[in-house]
């Protein structure tokens, strides 16, 4: 099988879809004997990482034009055999098309990468479902968001690759329902928890993060940004710094500031880790403790001995949710608040999202959560047995649908994917948040985060296609002011050649004259000197 993730970077390890391709292949091989490639940024890391081979990305950039046209050059080279597209011989969309030409089947592991904010990525997995189609391969996608934000030019892009695909998981209602709008043709899609949920720890990695355990502990993991027209980075920091020391002062807990987005040494250290340094600084708490970059499973067995977690990162609510430990998630943005409201809507949390500048609200909840931990833990268990159970189940489904499964075929039939079901998704009824003075106010918030957002987003995106279409004219106008240019140079240089035409013969008569009037004159001399003898 061939899977590709936003993972396998040497000097960048970002937590959550780490997290989830981690798990895609764990489940991969609990379920089949299969060998997989995998599609990574530094393969050779990804490889050593994981233990599975691994190739380059097919490398697309930001902007549409270009990508429009590498994604025709290499379909028409895999339809052709390689006599079409013209390709370069080290062109990595070369090693990725002899992949998924010898792989059984194509799966697009978890992310929110299908966001016109990243069209890098929506091509890189819209051509790499094209190619699973030219060679007949079956391809799925777990574990997805769509959008936010899909621009009217990437709609059918998107269409097509939900169309062709056996199935589609996705991890919110609100993706369930893009994904509706959209068209998935005769794809099923069916809403499942991220797959990072089902993640687990081992005794080595509770055994890794056992110096961090050793007192009751919060676990806060924030973003460096707040990626937000809303609020500035520095007012987003100095939020963070108030609920962190505030909520630090009245529970009397650690809070372990754990970063999502980092780097392991010797690498130098990146952007969660970072702004936690900075964090920690400012709150001026000896309470108050940055860690050292975890794996995924590290933080797995870390958030399983939290008391509860809070934050701006999505992922750590899902591993708080699967390990049945209280989680506040702080939206400071229109593509966080969808996501978290989805994770905690799985397990009933909906109500413990709150946007960024709810200060009161969250340390009011974080005080109430850290009281009444153990209720809401017993609540979050039954959920969180219910959620595993259903995974499985998806799981099954996925590698019965794309690969087949021995175990799972009616004797004599050859077919796979035809005889489990897709399960269903069980709603979980909320817990309610007694702890905000108005809850219905804080959803407004919530609300108005989501809404201005969007409006920013369109406002945004017309004012770039209307650059676009300025940088365009003008370049236009350029092109035909040097066209004018050298049509005047032309010109000119005609008329100096025609006038240097007109002048020669004109040049040579008065030359001419001039020599005949010597002859005159001298003739004339000659005559007077003949006449006087």
């Amino acid at each position: 099988m061939t899977m590709i993730g936003d993972i396998g970077w040497s000097r960048f390890y970002h937590l959550g879809d780490e997290a989830m391709t981690e798990f895609a292949l764990d489940a991969l091989r609990a379920r089949a004997d299969v060998e997989i490639t995998l599609i990574a940024g530094e393969p050779e890391y990804a490889a050593k990482m994981y233990g599975v081979d691994a190739v380059s990305r097919i490398g697309f950039k930001r902007d549409r034009p270009p990508n429009i046209t590498r994604m025709r050059t290499i379909l028409d080279y895999a339809e052709s055999g390689g006599e079409k597209g013209g390709l370069a011989a080290d062109d990595p969309a070369i090693r990725v098309i002899e992949t998924v030409r010898n792989s059984d089947a194509v799966l697009i592991a978890g992310g929110g990468n299908l966001n016109s904010m990243f069209a890098q990525h929506i091509f890189e997995r819209a051509t790499l479902a094209k190619l699973a189609r030219i060679f007949d391969k079956p391809y799925a996608l777990t574990s997805q968001t769509l959008g936010p934000l899909i621009y009217d030019e990437d709609r059918g892009i998107v269409h097509d690759l939900l169309a062709e695909a056996e199935f589609v998981g996705t991890r919110e209602s609100y993706t369930t329902q893009l994904a509706g709008e959209l068209g998935a043709g005769d794809a099923k899609i069916r809403r499942q928890v991220d797959d990072a949920f089902s993640l687990t720890a081992g005794d080595a990695d509770r055994e890794a993060v056992a110096d961090l355990t050793d007192k009751p502990f919060i676990v806060a993991s924030f973003a460096e940004k707040a990626s937000s027209p809303m609020i500035t980075d520095s007012d987003y920091r100095l939020r963070v710094i108030e609920i962190v020391r505030r909520t630090a002062e009245e529970t009397g807990l650690r809070l372990l500031l754990v970063p999502h987005g980092g780097a392991f040494a010797p690498a130098p250290q990146t952007r969660d880790q970072l702004t936690d340094a900075q964090i920690a600084d400012s709150a001026d708490n000896d309470l108050v403790q940055p860690t050292r970059m975890l794996t995924a499973r590290q933080l797995v067995a870390l958030t399983e001995r939290a008391e509860f977690v809070i934050g701006t990162r999505y992922h750590a609510g899902i591993f708080a949710g699967a390990a049945a430990v209280p989680f506040i998630s702080l939206a400071p943005n229109l593509y966080s608040s969808i996501r978290m409201r989805g994770a905690a809507e799985n397990v009933g949390m909906r109500d413990f999202v709150l946007p960024l500048d709810s200060i009161d609200d969250i340390v009011d909840t974080a005080v109430g959560v850290a009281r009444n931990r153990d209720s809401l833990q017993t609540t979050l268990r039954q959920r969180s047995v219910a959620r595993r159970e259903e995974h499985r189940k998806w799981w099954d489904f996925l590698v019965e649908t794309t690969i087949g499964s021995e175990e799972a075929r009616v004797p004599g039939d050859e077919r796979a994917g035809e005889l489990t079901e897709a399960p269903g998704f069980f709603h979980a009824d909320e817990v309610p948040n007694d702890y905000v003075a108005n809850v219905e106010l804080v959803r407004e918030r919530l609300n108005s985060v989501q809404d201005y957002g969007l409006v920013m987003a369109v406002k945004d995106r017309r004012a770039a296609l209307a650059r676009t279409e300025v940088n365009r004219l003008k370049a236009k106008l350029r092109r035909a002011e040097d066209k004018v240019e050298r049509a005047e140079a032309r010109l000119s240089r005609t008329d100096r050649a025609k006038e240097l035409r007109e002048r020669k013969p004109a040049v040579r008569a008065m030359r001419q004259m001039q020599k005949l009037n010597v002859r005159l004159r001298g003739a004339a001399r000659s005559a007077s000197r003949f006449g006087n003898r």
